[in-house]
C-alpha cells in the first residue's frame, strides 16, 4: 500500500495502460483528495510501558508495525516495584532504541515524563506545603526524562503535565466575558464560596485558607473623610491621620465606645470590603516590587492586626505598673541596706517611725506595706521589706514572662504578616526557576551528548482545568514565557536572589553569586531559552473546557457548543501567534471528558486546529495519544482513524483483486500489525488444481 501518493503504481502518474478490463475503467478519474497539510507521516503515536505492555523495545516495535513513523515513549515511575522509568534502560537498551528507530526509519520525537509529576512548584498534597525536597524529587525525574531523550531520540520534546497550584478560576481574567457574566466556573458557586490560600515565603508551608464565604469582625476604629484620597481614614486621638502600612500608627488607631452597652464598637467585614480594601491599598500603598495587593491578603491582614493588637493589650496590661514596681524595688533595696546597718543600735519603734517618714511609705504600694504590716505584726522593718521584696520581685517575673511573651507574640505576627503571599505569587517563582532549570539542563544535553542530534526541550503539557494552574491556554503560554525569562537572567546574570530564601536585616533576600552563569550575552540566552522552553498543546485537554463553559440565557446545546468551538479555535490561533508550540498531542473527545479517542471519534475541532497550525507555519512534532478504542474496537485506530480524519487516501499498486483505491476500514484489520507471511499463494505461482503424480507424469 502507499498512502498519500499520486498515483497507484509506478507508470501510470499521467498514463494507464489497461483503458478497459477486469479492474474497470482504469482512465476514470480519480476520486479527489482532500487537500490537508498534514501529512500522515507526521502523525505518529505515544507507547507505553510497564507490566501491562513490556518494555518500550517490544512497545515500539508493535507501534512501528503499524505503521507508526514518529514514537513518543511514555515513561513511568515503579517505585522500585517493578521495572519501568527512564533509568530502568542500561547502555545497551538505550542502543537497542536508538538502532530500532534507525533501521526501521522513525523517529522518537519526545519522551512523556512519568504522570506522577504533578507539577514543577514543588506542591506536595500530602504535606499542604511547597517543599524544596519534593521539587527536587519532580526535577530528578524531569532530568532523568531529559538524559533518556539524549540517548534514545537525540533530539525532541521531554513531556510535563502542569497543575502548578489551585487558583481561583472565578476570579481570571480570562473566565469572565466582556460583558462581565462568567465565561468559565470551576462550580456553580465558586464566585462566593471558593476557597484561596496564602503561602509564608519563608517555609513554603500553607499557612492558612480563606474561603470567601468568610465574615470576620474587627474593631470599628475612628475615622474621618480624607478629601486628597477621597476616602475615609482612621485617626489618631487629635484627628491627624494615620498612615495604615506603618506598624505604629496601627497602635494609635482609637476604638470606638458604645457608652450604653458598655464596649466597644466593631463592624462585620464580608468579602467585598477586602476587595475594596485591596484596590485602595494598590492605589495608596502599593507593594515595592510592584506586584497587587490581594484580598485574601488584606484577609489575613485584618486578622494578624486584630492578634497584634490583643498581645500588645495584654503587654501593656500587664506592664502598666512595671515602672513603678522597680523603681519601688530600688528604694526598698537601699532602705533594707539603711535598717540592716542600724537594726542592733537604734530600738524597734524608732526604726518603724524612720520607715513611716521614708520616701517609700509616701508611695501608693509604700503605704499599702505599712498597713499590712504595720507595727502589730511586730517584726522588725528588714523582715517587713524582706517579704514586700519578695512578693514585688514574683510580680515582676509575671510581668516579665507575661508582657515580653505577649510583645514577642506581637512582633511574630506582624513578622509572619510581612512574609505571607498569595499562593500563586510563591508558586509561580518556584515552577519559573524549575523551568528555568530544566531548560538549561536540555541546552547541555543538546550540545554535550554524544548521541545529540538537535534540540531537546522541556515542553509543559496543559492538562485538566481542575488541575489547577497552567492548564488554560493563557496560563500555559505564561508559564512558558516567565520560564524563559528566568533562564535568560540564569544565563547572563552574575548574581541571582537567593534560592533558599534567606534574607538581610531589613527582610530583603540576599543575592548570591549564579551557579548558572555562563557570560553568554542577552540574545544568545533568549534564542537558546526558546529553543529548549516550549509547550505541549494537547487538543482533548483543550476541549475539557467545555465542562466548565458558562451557558448563556436561553441558549440550546448546539449553540454553547457552536460557541466552544469557537472559543476553542481562538485559542488555537493564540498558541499560534505566541509562537510556544513545540509538540501537540493529537486526540479528541466527547462531551468535555477525559477520553483519548482518534479524531472525528469525538466533538472536538482537532481536526480544525490542527491544520490551522500547520497553514500557520507549525513544524513540530505531532503525537496521536488516541488509544481509548484500542482494547475495545481494534488494535490500530490510534493511526488508522487519525490519518483517516486528516483525509489520507490509500491507494492500491495496481496489482492484485481489487479497486485502485480502498478504505482505511478494508486495511486496518488486515494489513497492519501482521508479520507473518499468508498462508496460500495466487496468480502465476499457484498451482494447479488438477490432480497429479508427484513425479508429474501424465495420467493417460
Amino acid at each position: 500500500m502507499e498512502f498519500i501518493n499520486d498515483y497507484t503504481s509506478p507508470m501510470d502518474r499521467n498514463y494507464h495502460a489497461n483503458p478497459v478490463g477486469y479492474f474497470g475503467d482504469m482512465n476514470a478519474p480519480e476520486e479527489p483528495s482532500i487537500e490537508s497539510p498534514v501529512k500522515i507521516s507526521e502523525l505518529g503515536q505515544s507507547v507505553a510501558e510497564g507490566a501491562r505492555f513490556g518494555s518500550f523495545i517490544k512497545t515500539s516495535q508493535e507501534a512501528i508495525r503499524k505503521g507508526a513513523g514518529t514514537l513518543e515513549l511514555s515513561t513511568n515511575m515503579g517505585g522500585g516495584n517493578e521495572p519501568v522509568g527512564a533509568e530502568s534502560y542500561g547502555v545497551e537498551a538505550r542502543e537497542a532504541l536508538r538502532d530500532l528507530s534507525r533501521v526501521n526509519q522513525v523517529k522518537i520525537v519526545s519522551i512523556h515524563s512519568p504522570t506522577n509529576i504533578g507539577n514543577m512548584s514543588g506542591y506536595n498534597p500530602q504535606e499542604k506545603a511547597f517543599s524544596d525536597e519534593h521539587r527536587k524529587i519532580q526535577m530528578d525525574e524531569v532530568k532523568k526524562a531529559i538524559d533518556f531523550a539524549a540517548d534514545t531520540a537525540g533530539q525532541g520534546a521531554v513531556v510535563v503535565h502542569t497543575g502548578e497550584y489551585q487558583r481561583d478560576m472565578s476570579d481570571q481574567k480570562w473566565a469572565r466575558n466582556p460583558d462581565g457574566t462568567y465565561k468559565f466556573l470551576s462550580y456553580g458557586e465558586e464566585p462566593g464560596r471558593q476557597v484561596l490560600y496564602l503561602v509564608d515565603d519563608r517555609t513554603g508551608r500553607l499557612i492558612t485558607e480563606v474561603r470567601k464565604s468568610m465574615v470576620v469582625h474587627e474593631p470599628r476604629f475612628m475615622e474621618k473623610w480624607d478629601p486628597v484620597q477621597q476616602r475615609n481614614r482612621w485617626i489618631d486621638k487629635e484627628g491627624n491621620f494615620l498612615d495604615e502600612s506603618v506598624p505604629d500608627d496601627l497602635f494609635r488607631r482609637v476604638p470606638e465606645w458604645d457608652a450604653e452597652n458598655t464596649r466597644f464598637k466593631t463592624k462585620r467585614l464580608d468579602w467585598n470590603h477586602f476587595v475594596q480594601r485591596s484596590e485602595d491599598w494598590n492605589r495608596y500603598y502599593p507593594k515595592d516590587n510592584g506586584k497587587r495587593w490581594t484580598p485574601e491578603e488584606m484577609f489575613f491582614r485584618s486578622q494578624m492586626e486584630t492578634r497584634i493588637l490583643q498581645s500588645r493589650g495584654a503587654s501593656l496590661y500587664h506592664g502598666r505598673m512595671y515602672d513603678d514596681e522597680r523603681k519601688g524595688r530600688e528604694e526598698l533595696m537601699r532602705l533594707k541596706e539603711y535598717f540592716e546597718k542600724i537594726e542592733k543600735e537604734v530600738p524597734v519603734d524608732e526604726q518603724w517611725k524612720i520607715l513611716e517618714e521614708s520616701k517609700v511609705a509616701r508611695s501608693v504600694w509604700g503605704s499599702q506595706m505599712l498597713s499590712k504590716y504595720g507595727r502589730t505584726e511586730k517584726k522588725l522593718p528588714t523582715e517587713v521589706i524582706a517579704e514586700e521584696l519578695k512578693s514585688i520581685d514574683l510580680g515582676m517575673k509575671y510581668t516579665h514572662e507575661a508582657s515580653s511573651s505577649a510583645d514577642a507574640q506581637a512582633d511574630e505576627s506582624y513578622e509572619t504578616m510581612t512574609h505571607v503571599v498569595p499562593v500563586e505569587e510563591y508558586a509561580k517563582e518556584q515552577t519559573s526557576n524549575s523551568y528555568a532549570e530544566a531548560g538549561i539542563y536540555a541546552m547541555s544535553q543538546s550540545h554535550n551528548n554524544r548521541h545529540a542530534k538537535g534540540d531537546i526541550y522541556i515542553a509543559p503539557e496543559n492538562i485538566f482545568p481542575e488541575m489547577g494552574y497552567g492548564s488554560h491556554p493563557e496560563e500555559l503560554i505564561t508559564l512558558v514565557k516567565d520560564g524563559r525569562k528566568r533562564m535568560v537572567e540564569y544565563l547572563t546574570e552574575k548574581q541571582i536572589p537567593d534560592p533558599h530564601g534567606r534574607r538581610d536585616e531589613k527582610g530583603d533576600l540576599l543575592m548570591v553569586n549564579n551557579p548558572h552563569y555562563t557570560g553568554m550575552s542577552r540574545s544568545d540566552a533568549e534564542k537558546e531559552a526558546k529553543q529548549h522552553i516550549k509547550a505541549t498543546l494537547d487538543t482533548q485537554h483543550l476541549g475539557m473546557w467545555w465542562k466548565h463553559f458558562q451557558p448563556n440565557s436561553g441558549e440550546t446545546v448546539d449553540q454553547r457548543k457552536e460557541r466552544f468551538n469557537k472559543w476553542y479555535m481562538e485559542q488555537i490561533d493564540k498558541l499560534s501567534k505566541e509562537d510556544i508550540i513545540g509538540h501537540i498531542h493529537v486526540v479528541d473527545s466527547l462531551g468535555g471528558g477525559h477520553h483519548h479517542l482518534p479524531v472525528g471519534q469525538g466533538d472536538l475541532p482537532v481536526k480544525d486546529a490542527v491544520e490551522y497550525l500547520k497553514k500557520k507555519g507549525y513544524a513540530g512534532s505531532m503525537i496521536s495519544e488516541a488509544w481509548g478504542e484500542e482494547t475495545m474496537h481494534g488494535v490500530g485506530r490510534i493511526l488508522t482513524e487519525t490519518w483517516r480524519a486528516f483525509g489520507s487516501p490509500i491507494k492500491s499498486t495496481g496489482y492484485g483483486v481489487g479497486a485502485p483505491s480502498s478504505a482505511w476500514t478494508d486495511v486496518q484489520q488486515s494489513y497492519f500489525n501482521q508479520m507473518q507471511s499468508p498462508y496460500f499463494i495466487f496468480g502465476a505461482y499457484s498451482p494447479s488444481n488438477d490432480w497429479q503424480f508427484w513425479s508429474q507424469v501424465p495420467i493417460e
